[in-house]
């Protein structure tokens, strides 16, 4: 079995949302030295935070409203608008070389796979999902209310889950030199009210908006009688990975290269100020 066969499980986390995104990045750079896919899993911290998209206006949020709640705000490398980090939302990161035959050229067929593997990981819940079409996703943001853009959940982007039309799994992706990282995103309990209420919008579309969101997006207690934690989901995942791609994941430690650049990128992701 060669390299690309092996993955490296790294420690799961449930921390702040800054060590939390900077550990993303050190999986990126960690593919320089290592040249081997990884994947690691993360839970949102106890305290809530609001994570905006790299290019996501800050006149989109409401900063009165999240020093009131104490909430943090932080912004990530990726695309897309906001996500509150909250208690049961569970999260996954996986790095692929540029190498690797799962890194697909194309930004949305790259998805397929992830898309694919998910779908079968949540069918050992009993949930069963519909993958999104490149066409159906185009058609979706080419009509998407901006009101709903401005939720990151409320988009739909291509093979991503959906049950009964509403999202239930949400992806991102980054691209540098050295490889690709995939973000994977679902909630166990739905936060709608409460991140429209961070948003710096009347409230007139607040309501409109948790209404809209309500009809577009789902979560695990919704569609799950006994909704899965972090490690059930670990775990149902590698069997799909390897009854599909004949994939092994084998826990590793960080390297120390990887560490550093963990430490050094804090600063990056730090909350921002107002």
């Amino acid at each position: 079995m060669g390299v690309m066969n092996e993955w490296r499980l790294l420690p799961p986390a449930q921390g702040d949302p800054a060590s939390e995104l900077a550990a993303s990045a050190a999986m990126l750079a960690g593919l320089v030295t290592t040249q081997q896919p990884a994947i690691r899993w993360y839970a949102a911290a106890a305290n809530p935070a609001l994570v905006i998209g790299s290019g996501q206006k800050l006149s989109d949020i409401d900063r009165a409203a999240l020093a009131q709640a104490g909430i943090t705000l932080h912004r990530r490398a990726s695309g897309g608008t906001a996500v509150l980090f909250v208690p049961g939302f569970l999260m996954q990161d996986i790095v692929l070389p540029v190498t690797h035959p799962l890194a697909h050229l194309d930004v949305s067929e790259s998805y397929r796979w992830l898309g694919e593997v998910w779908q079968a990981t949540l069918a050992q819940f009993g949930v069963a999902t519909t993958m999104i079409e490149i066409a159906a996703a185009r058609a979706d943001r080419a009509t998407l209310d901006p009101l709903v853009a401005r939720a990151c959940f409320g988009g739909q982007s291509p093979y991503e889950l959906l049950v009964g039309g509403r999202k239930l799994v949400g992806f991102a992706q980054i691209r540098r030199r050295e490889g690709m990282l995939f973000q994977v995103g679902l909630y166990t309990h739905w936060p709608g009210a409460q991140l429209v209420a961070l948003l710096a919008i009347s409230e007139p579309e607040r309501r409109r908006l948790t209404e809209r969101l309500a009809d577009r997006v789902t979560d695990l207690a919704s569609v799950c009688a006994n909704p899965p934690g972090l490690a059930s989901l670990a775990n149902a995942f590698a069997a799909a990975l390897h009854q599909r791609y004949d994939v092994t994941i084998a826990p590793s430690a960080w390297t120390a290269a990887e560490l550093a650049v963990m430490a050094a990128a804090q600063t990056r992701f730090a909350p921002l100020g107002g």
